[in-house]
């Protein structure tokens, strides 16, 4: 289910997925951009562009898809031509760029190092994060939070083989360990919350902070980017006007997010309090994707020879042109 955020100032679209455009402003755009949205935190800068109407102020007529996750968006979403710009974690960006080359990171625009959790029953004996040994944990394929299981298990000294691993959709997690399908899941909110809501005292969730520096990225396809570069250098500065809110409106942000999400408020501020809200492509972000793509490749996820080229992917001169500052990427 899509909403559209309308031309007219102040209009307010609510829907099912509810996300609304409220600031004034003309579209000018020939057509809408589609954008594929993940509901998650990481998400931040997209959500306030468009819910304080600095798309529209742009000059950008928008359409936004609500998914589960940043995957799902990439590959329900973008793949699928359902969307032209999308906002994902690096990893399933790294596994997409196994299978097709016409991906262009435009920016990362969100980066923290402790917003996945493991949340898990306290009745199948677990305590503590060693206990987690034997147990049947779940999370999302070839994602972030799987990603961080892997990291996650390798700190606290236990192998793959150590835990039997299940693959599940992210909206499905909560659900299947309220019903002791699982004893574990590798996720973030808004999806440990909902667990620890049906699980109450039967929760225990584990954090690591500092264990994986993620990010989120913007992504569109290749063929946006030739045809409607406009497009793309509006979009880049209604998510600096979003970058220059919530740094100044911290606990704006927390509340809009908080209900867009349907997660706790208080959670959220907390997920928030260990993030960077930037609109920018760094450096540090290529040996990072190699090294999940090694992951990929090690672990038999994918099967390949050789790891993609990540520095082909990053579409530099969009946000070069309008923060040159914000682009360290040596090309």
């Amino acid at each position: 289910m899509s909403t559209r955020f309308h031309r007219m100032a102040r209009a307010a679209v609510v829907v099912a997925l509810s996300l609304a455009a409220v600031m004034p402003g003309a579209a000018d755009a020939a057509e809408p951009l589609r954008i594929g949205l993940a509901r998650q935190p990481s998400s931040a800068l997209v959500i306030l562009a468009a819910d304080r109407g600095y798309f529209v102020a742009e000059g950008l007529d928008i359409e936004v898809t609500w998914y589960p996750s940043g995957k799902r968006a990439l590959r329900d979403g973008l793949f699928r031509g359902r969307a032209d710009v999308i906002s994902s974690t690096e990893v399933p960006v790294v596994f997409g760029s196994f299978e097709r080359q016409d991906l262009r990171v435009l920016a990362s625009v969100y980066a923290t190092d402790n917003v996945n959790r493991i949340v898990a029953r306290r009745d199948r004996a677990i305590v503590q994060q060693s206990d987690l040994r034997g147990k049947r944990v779940a999370t999302q394929r070839a994602s972030a939070v799987h990603f961080f299981l892997h990291l996650f298990h390798l700190d606290q000294g236990l192998a793959a083989t150590d835990l039997e691993i299940a693959y599940m959709k992210a909206e499905d997690l909560p659900g299947a360990l309220a019903r002791g399908e699982i004893d574990a899941f590798s996720m973030r909110e808004p999806f440990i919350g909902q667990a620890v809501d049906l699980l109450g005292d039967n929760a225990v969730v584990f954090s690591a902070p500092g264990l994986y520096v993620q990010a989120e990225l913007l992504v569109a396809s290749d063929a946006l980017v030739a045809s409607r570069p406009g497009d793309v250098a509006k979009a880049l500065r209604a998510l600096l006007r979003a970058e220059e809110f919530a740094r100044q409106h911290s606990e704006e942000v927390a509340r809009v997010l908080a209900e867009r999400l349907g997660s706790d408020e208080a959670a959220i501020s907390k997920v928030l309090a260990a993030s960077q809200l930037r609109v920018h492509l760094p450096q540090d972000l290529l040996p990072r994707l190699e090294e999940m793509a090694r992951w990929a490749t090690e672990s038999g996820l994918v099967q390949a020879s050789t790891i993609p080229n990540y520095l082909d992917l990053f579409h530099l001169d969009g946000l070069r042109a309008i923060r040159p500052d914000a682009v360290t990427v040596i090309d």
